[in-house]
């Protein structure tokens, strides 16, 4: 088997029919199955994947648990199922929308044994703001260097990457929050990451995404836990790119903590931001002297409304 697509559903009934055609409308001269997931969705989408898959014996094989097991443990349970040289990855509520994306994609993999994964330029919808966009390639000379995965934002949308199957996922996998970026990571240590500037697919953000769906300081604490957990795992070769990232995230939460005047959370997160990078901390010395001001000094708040309630986002510079 050539290709695999590589798939996971959750509550998609909405996208899922469409996205499920976006693949069998694949034009190739190269067999492809389809190994899907589906993680007891409170909506219809089990049934619609029951339905293509009796359409489509032996093209579609789905991992059908009789209770929920997660998206980490559904990756795990269904990667072992995936025959394919290469793995095309799609989540249910993302199309694509070029008919020859796996031909592309696969003939470039073919050509160069020193190319571990490649990615395309993509379409993003954002259902909660209707705002719509293309993602920008943040590499150099059509290649994504690994060090552009420690910026504190995915530039890789899931929908446009085909990799190479790398065999079986490590066993620490399970204990990550999510999965995309420490499995680019484990492939830029195979060979190179390559981009496509081609629109191929369609990413959408909607409220009950995985991330979308989740709070703000939630997703902040989640993104603290993986840097850490790649750091360990890697042997501490990011951790200079990791340590800026993880400052930014804890300066966002010392904000996020005084706008809920949770002085004490907040002490604990400041804490942690000085012992952070000390280039951001240099950058920062004026805000982290108010924050100072307003944890140990008991100044007034609402002299510094401008500083707690500013977005830092979430990209270092």
């Amino acid at each position: 088997m050539k290709v695999t697509v590589w798939m996971s559903a959750f509550n998609h009934g909405k996208y899922i029919s469409a996205c499920l055609d976006s693949v069998l409308m694949q034009k190739t001269d190269f067999d492809f199955e389809i190994v899907i997931g589906e993680d007891c969705s409170s909506d219809n989408t089990r049934e619609i994947i029951k339905e293509y898959a009796g359409n489509f014996p032996g093209k579609i094989i789905t991992y059908l648990p009789e209770k929920n097991i997660g998206m980490m443990q559904m990756d795990i349970a269904t990667f072992p199922l995936c025959r394919g040289e290469y793995l095309a990855l799609l989540n249910g509520d993302d199309e694509w929308t070029d008919e020859n994306k796996l031909q592309i994609q696969a003939d470039l993999l073919d050509s160069d044994p020193g190319i571990a994964m490649c990615y395309h330029r993509s379409k993003v919808i954002d259902e909660i703001s209707g705002q719509t966009w293309d993602t920008e390639f943040t590499g150099i000379n059509n290649e994504l260097p690994v060090e552009k995965l420690f910026q504190g934002f995915n530039p890789i949308m899931t929908a446009s990457v085909m990799c190479r199957n790398i065999g079986s996922l490590p066993g620490w996998y399970g204990e990550l929050p999510y999965g995309d970026m420490p499995l680019y990571l484990i492939l830029s240590e195979r060979g190179r990451i390559s981009y496509i500037d081609r629109i191929m697919c369609l990413y959408r953000i909607h409220s009950s995404g995985n991330w979308q769906g989740d709070s703000l300081k939630r997703n902040l604490i989640k993104d603290i836990n993986y840097y850490k957990f790649i750091d360990s795992k890697f042997g501490h070769v990011y951790s200079k790119y990791i340590k800026r990232i993880l400052s930014l995230r804890y300066y966002t939460l010392v904000l996020l903590c005084l706008r809920e005047d949770n002085f004490e959370e907040a002490e604990k997160y400041l804490n942690e931001l000085k012992a952070g990078d000390s280039d951001f901390l240099d950058s920062k010395k004026n805000e982290i002297s108010d924050m100072n001001k307003i944890i140990h000094e008991n100044s007034d708040k609402r002299s510094y409304m401008e500083l707690i309630n500013s977005d830092p986002g979430w990209k270092v510079s």
